[in-house]
């Protein structure tokens, strides 16, 4: 146990040090007995230094503070420009049998990734605040009843249903109510009410340019059997009681290709370099012969594959709420986060829940000190994310002005994921699921009129001619 409170605190200080802020203080501190030292001596050399430094303090004092103000200018300004999106709620209704595999989401994901939006200019940058616009893909279960949801731009809605439709085009898409509306708004009102809650951020075990194993594992045509790995969470989710409440949160934001091909490269050319082959017990390297294992082979080119596709900077979140008489906080921890193990490639990379966000602790582990309170807040922040859905703020005085004594903003972790990773994580049911048992299908699909046919009037009009196809 001391061995891994030392280890903490090492963590501790070494995220404050890698920090401009942690300096700035630091700089600062220091410098008020360096001057009291100063002030007190009559030698001449620090008279004139101490004089130099009477003449250019405003120097000094604008690029230790211009740092920090400058952040502080570009939160506010990020904050304005977050506050004016216009978000709306879709809902993809999914007819009864789907003839796809998950390569068609992947297709929508491309689609997606291309509507991606960044600051162009400095004007953009830092006084329109603008950042980079995300989704969020969710899978929720009201007491055993799945929705599928994309929240997303408002002002995106058409070029979001043509990416659907491309690929998808037997499914309906609704803009309707947000259900984030009707959950507690904080922990005291899910006391009142009798509930309880558990859920986590999912991360990356290893480097995020390793990818986890994909529905091109999975969805193998040799094999006689085919798998959709999000039968797993289906059926936890179709599985809930009544007053029960599932959820799983994809935020997604379309992140620069070139960064993440260029990012990872030198890990790219370190998986490249052959082995050299060893002759007899010298062990001496053998001139111009060297060998790749076939494990390293094989991760090599998942690594390369995985780089070679679009990219988005992703956080997930689980979350679980039920009464509080049957709550049970292992059934839900096995179920939301044992669903992820199935993506695990030993050789490649796997998921593991963010044990900062957790609501787990205990005096026996971190964070040791107020572990009730600090599960407590932990829920609290949990909740309020997953009803914000937003992602982490990037600068760091934005996550220490959202921070509490009890809970760090600075625990959520982003991680980049490639649009086949994340068409393994979120996709419509594919034709090898059963989907009868777990959710609330489409009964009609919509069929447009046939080719050729001259159709005039406003658009009230047209929509006549689309009538619903039962069958």
């Amino acid at each position: 146990m001391i061995r891994d409170f030392i280890h903490a605190l090492g963590e501790i200080f070494e995220d404050l040090l890698s920090e401009w802020e942690t300096w700035f203080f630091l700089i600062l501190f220091g410098l008020i007995p360096f001057f009291v030292i100063i002030s007190s001596s009559s030698n001449q050399v620090l008279y004139r230094f101490i004089r130099f430094l009477e003449l250019t303090w405003w120097f000094w004092i604008f690029w230790i503070l211009f740092p920090f103000a400058r952040s502080l200018f570009l939160y506010w300004r990020q904050e304005l420009f977050k506050n004016s999106i216009e978000w709306m709620l879709l809902e993809l209704k999914v007819p009864r049998q789907i003839e796809k595999s998950s390569q068609a989401m992947e297709q929508v994901l491309d689609a997606l990734h291309s509507l991606r939006n960044s600051p162009g200019t400095i004007k953009e940058k830092y006084w329109d605040g603008e950042i980079t616009r995300w989704f969020s893909l969710e899978i929720v279960s009201f007491g055993g009843e799945i929705h599928f949801y994309i929240r997303a731009y408002k002002k995106l809605k058409r070029l979001i249903e043509v990416a659907f439709f491309s690929y998808y085009p037997d499914i309906d898409i609704i803009e309707v109510p947000d259900y984030i509306n009707e959950l507690p708004s904080n922990i005291s009102e899910l006391k009142e009410k009798g509930l309880d809650l558990f859920g986590t951020e999912m991360i990356l075990s290893k480097e995020e340019a390793y990818p986890i194993k994909t529905y091109a594992d999975f969805e193998n045509e040799t094999e006689e059997k085919n798998f959709d790995p999000l039968s797993t969470f289906l059926e936890f989710l179709a599985r809930l009681k009544k007053d029960e409440f599932a959820a799983l949160q994809i935020l997604i934001a379309p992140a620069d290709l070139k960064e993440w091909k260029e990012k990872w490269e030198p890990l790219v050319e370190k998986l490249r370099k052959a082995t050299p082959l060893s002759i007899g017990e010298t062990k001496e390297a053998a001139p111009g012969f060297s060998f790749r294992s076939p494990g390293q082979t094989e991760t090599l080119k998942a690594v390369e594959k995985n780089l070679s596709k679009p990219a988005f900077e992703t956080l997930i979140r689980v979350l679980f709420i039920a009464p509080e008489e049957n709550f049970d906080t292992a059934y839900a921890r096995k179920n939301l986060m044992g669903s992820f193990n199935q993506y695990t490639a030993l050789n490649l990379n796997s998921f593991k829940a963010n044990a900062d966000i957790t609501p787990l602790a205990t005096m026996w582990k971190k964070p040791y000190l107020f572990a009730k309170k600090r599960i407590m807040y932990r829920k609290e922040r949990l909740l309020l994310n997953y009803k914000k859905r937003e992602m982490p703020p990037p600068l760091n005085i934005a996550k220490l002005w959202t921070s509490s004594f009890f809970y760090s903003n600075f625990s959520s972790k982003t991680f980049k994921m490639s649009t086949e990773c994340l068409a393994t994580l979120f996709h419509l049911p594919t034709a090898i699921l059963m989907t009868e048992p777990f959710i609330r299908h489409l009964e009609s699909r919509r069929v447009g009129p046939p080719a050729g046919l001259n159709i005039f009037g406003e658009e009230e009009e047209i929509k006549k001619f689309y009538q619903p196809h039962h069958g």
